[in-house]
């Protein structure tokens, strides 16, 4: 246990020698979602710093020279506003309730009004009430919840659903992966970019989509370490694309696949794609040795909240997305 002594507190810029402190902090904060070095690298060099805001701090213990917290502002690519900033604030579990979380909001508060920032959003964990209570004193409220739900492969059993896969593909529609894809060149990656856009559009959020062009896709996704292209699975009706659901490993823990978007184009819906599409992934991690998948859906998406369900996926606790107005948006 830390002596209580009263802190006198320091800012800088993020230095790229502090990776292993962040992610020390990061790791004691959410054990359950623990990140490597190598991982928080990678999301950091894939952002166009051209086009989009990464700017991090380090709040530093001044009499020991030692980093006790980190805050940071980003813009989010895909709901991308120059005047609105997702805000992080995290701080070593040690020195929490001293002061520390206070001193990197006010240095947040400070960067959002130098840039004339109109919202900012913020994460907290529905099981982790002083934070929430933290930004609510701060004028932050809850926008929207996302539910994580966890699969364990060791127990999962698709034999009930194998029906789902047999109609797919009487009605004409053939599963791939982006490994397959890969090899045929920029033209099959071009369509794959178009079809993730249609879904990602009709996904809820938090604000306007904004589409991704096919270099930042290529870079947030394609070239992304963790990505899986053999279990990256496709559903195809003929030459179009018209379905896929995406896995990325996770440095940390070996076991686990990390699930992230699976959609079907508005005119292919209710047609079992997006199960068979689950199905294949669940398949592909029973044979490649992992126990556990995970994912995440927002607290709306009802439809694909039921087809987790029915597979066998248990709900964890959720994350907030809280928001605080800052200003009045102008008017286009």
């Amino acid at each position: 246990m830390s002596e209580q002594r009263t802190l006198s507190l320091g800012f800088r810029e993020f230095r790229s020698s502090s990776y292993e402190r962040l992610v020390e902090i990061y790791n004691a904060n959410y054990p359950d979602y623990r990140i490597s070095i190598a991982e928080r690298r990678s999301r950091d060099e894939s952002v166009d710093r051209t086009k989009y805001l990464l700017k991090r701090f380090e709040c530093v213990d001044l009499e020991r020279d030692r980093i006790v917290g980190f805050g940071e502002l980003i813009n989010v690519p895909d709901m991308y506003h120059p005047r609105k900033f997702m805000a992080g604030i995290l701080v070593d579990p040690e020195q929490q309730c001293r002061g520390v979380g206070r001193a990197i909001y006010t240095r947040v508060e400070e960067e959002l009004s130098s840039r004339n920032a109109i919202l900012a959003w913020t994460m907290a964990k529905e099981d982790l009430p002083r934070r929430i209570e933290f930004f609510k004193r701060r004028g932050f409220s809850e926008r929207t919840r996302n539910w994580e739900s966890r699969l364990d492969l060791s127990t999962a059993d698709t034999t009930p659903f194998h029906g789902y896969i047999e109609k797919a593909l009487k009605d004409g529609i053939t599963f791939t992966t982006l490994a397959e894809e890969q090899s045929h060149g920029q033209d099959s990656l071009r369509k794959i970019h178009e079809l993730v856009q249609l879904i990602q559009a009709d996904m809820p959020r938090e604000a306007d989509f904004t589409p991704l062009s096919y270099k930042d896709w290529d870079t947030y996704s394609l070239k992304n370490p963790q990505l899986l292209p053999d279990g990256y699975f496709l559903a195809k009706d003929g030459s179009n694309f018209v379905g896929m659901s995406d896995v990325h490993r996770i440095d940390s823990e070996h076991g686990v696949l990390n699930q992230d978007d699976t959609g079907v184009i508005r005119e292919y819906r209710g047609r079992g794609i997006a199960t068979s599409l689950k199905l294949k992934v669940i398949d592909f991690g029973k044979k490649n040795g992992y126990g556990t998948i995970k994912t995440w859906n927002d607290s709306g998406n009802a439809s694909m909240l039921a087809i987790n369900n029915k597979l066998g996926f248990r709900r964890q606790v959720g994350w907030i997305l809280m928001e605080k107005v800052l200003r009045s948006e102008p008017s286009p």
